[in-house]
């Protein structure tokens, strides 16, 4: 495997740290840790409770700060969340800061964006990152333009996974802002390019065919190929462009392609993805022939 098909692999894999999808584990994490066993079956905590959890949060013990910390969360509620926000801009030990963050991004609600937000100009990437990913989960319109600070971030991390984010929340207004950070490197882009973009920017994203690594290209083919709401002709001219680039890694990735379709179905386009990948040879002298961005 080449490092290039690596680093997207890799990419791919930590998206889940930031998107939506995360404020829904971190929840149910927490609310594991507080599941009550059959030996102490304790109840779940309420706003009801918030009188006595509340003393916890001014506690010069971190434990108790901690626990009071996860009891906020597992009730889950909007109501808790300026208790939170204040104890983040209260000025706490790191520990304490990115636990509070993950609360508010497990609560993945609106009104905790202000706080996220501040936290996204933090001097620590561990904290940034925390704040990027509480956003990522929230759903609004002031999201998006706060993770497109994500793509310049001094942390390749953080750039990587707020492209990432931009292209699971489906910000299509974001696309512009993808194609430049595209353009510095942030590979990740390539993935949220193809999820976003419409067939204009199908041909835009293969002008950078043959000046960039032809793993991170196919990853953003790869989503524009596998979404319904692009039309069949644009599709055929990617297999069609992929087919004179040649080579084993554009072979193995139209097999795969052709793994997507049913097997009955004899479409025009299937047929042209048949023909390619025929017409591709299994030796390696396609590598040869990829530009800028061989394997």
């Amino acid at each position: 495997m080449t490092r290039a098909l690596l680093l997207i692999l890799v990419a791919t894999v930590t998206l889940g740290a930031i998107l939506p999808s995360a404020a829904d584990a971190q929840r149910r994490r927490r609310r594991g840790r507080q599941q009550p066993t059959a030996e102490d079956a304790a109840p779940a905590p309420t706003l009801a409770d918030l009188d006595t959890i509340l003393p916890k949060l001014q506690s010069a013990n971190p434990d108790e700060v901690r626990e009071a910390i996860d009891l906020l969360s597992v009730i889950d509620r909007p109501e808790v969340i300026p208790h939170l926000t204040e104890l983040l801009r209260s000025g706490q030990p790191d520990a304490i800061t990115d636990r509070t963050l993950e609360a508010l991004g497990g609560l993945a609600h609106p009104r905790a964006i202000d706080a996220l937000a501040a936290f996204t100009h933090h001097r620590r990437v561990g904290a940034r990152r925390r704040a990027y990913q509480g956003l990522a989960a929230i759903r609004g319109n002031r999201v998006p333009p706060l993770l497109e600070r994500g793509l310049s971030d001094s942390d390749r991390g953080i750039r990587g996974a707020a492209a990432l984010a931009l292209g699971e929340i489906g910000s299509r207004s974001s696309l512009d802002r993808l194609f430049r950070a595209f353009e510095r490197g942030v590979v990740e882009a390539a993935i949220a390019i193809g999820k976003l973009g419409n067939q204009r920017h199908v041909e835009r994203f293969t002008e950078y065919l043959g000046q960039r690594p032809l793993a991170i290209m196919l990853s953003g083919y790869h989503e524009f190929l596998r979404r319904n709401q692009i039309p069949v002709p644009v599709k055929t001219d990617i297999v069609a462009r992929l087919g004179e680039v040649s080579g084993p890694m554009v072979k193995r990735f139209l097999q795969e392609y052709l793994g997507t379709f049913r097997e009955r179905d004899r479409s025009p386009l299937r047929r042209h993805v048949e023909e390619t990948v025929r017409r591709i040879p299994d030796a390696a002298i396609g590598s040869r022939t990829t530009g800028g961005g061989g394997e």
